[in-house]
């Protein structure tokens, strides 16, 4: 009796045990999915609460891809990418513990088709640093141009007490002239 009691109260136990086991039930994107928008989260969804410490890790067509943060909020693993998704084959896998400390390993698989390839990023960060070049070299030669215009100004203000001691010395040199052509057409009236 005490046997048929303790192997009925097992029974009664293991599913309940059983049913604590965390599954994935769900995840943005889903698996197999082809998205066409850019991802700025994956997001799995499990059956039970997950504890934290459970991680996720992508690969691009076989290349790593840094998450900036994973984080645990209770039901839900999610990962943000660090940086913009090039398109290609995506595989997220997770590794997670159960709140009844069961550990689950999985996949999911999807394909990125937003138009957004490597080559094409690669292109936009070269003319975005062209641009940063273009606008350094402007205000280089602005600040340049700036300082040109600074020192004509102060040239200027300068210019006039040189030109009024350049105006005297032609004015005194013009008369000089003159008194002396004057004394030599008198010298030879006298003659």
């Amino acid at each position: 009796m005490k046997k048929t009691l303790l192997l009925l109260s097992a029974l009664l136990v293991l599913p309940t045990s059983a049913q604590a086991h965390s599954v994935l039930e769900a995840s943005i994107p889903a698996e197999g999915a082809v998205v066409t928008k850019q991802i700025e989260k994956i997001a799995l969804d499990f059956s039970a609460g997950i504890e934290q410490g459970s991680t996720m890790s992508m690969t691009a067509d076989g290349e790593a891809v840094d998450f900036s943060e994973v984080a645990v909020m209770d039901d839900q693993l999610i990962g943000t990418p660090a940086q913009e998704l090039f398109d290609g084959s995506y595989i997220v896998e997770y590794a997670v513990l159960s709140e009844d400390g069961h550990p689950i390993e999985g996949t999911l698989a999807f394909e990125l088709e937003t138009g957004v390839t490597e080559q094409a990023a690669e292109e936009a960060e070269d003319q975005a640093a062209e641009q940063e070049v273009t606008d350094e070299a402007a205000a280089e030669e602005s600040e340049v141009e700036s300082e040109v215009t600074e020192e004509a100004a102060a040239s200027e203000q300068a210019a006039p007490a040189e030109q009024s001691g350049s105006n005297t010395t032609l004015i005194i040199a013009g008369l000089a002239i003159v008194l002396l052509i004057g004394a030599v057409i008198l010298m030879r009236k006298k003659r």
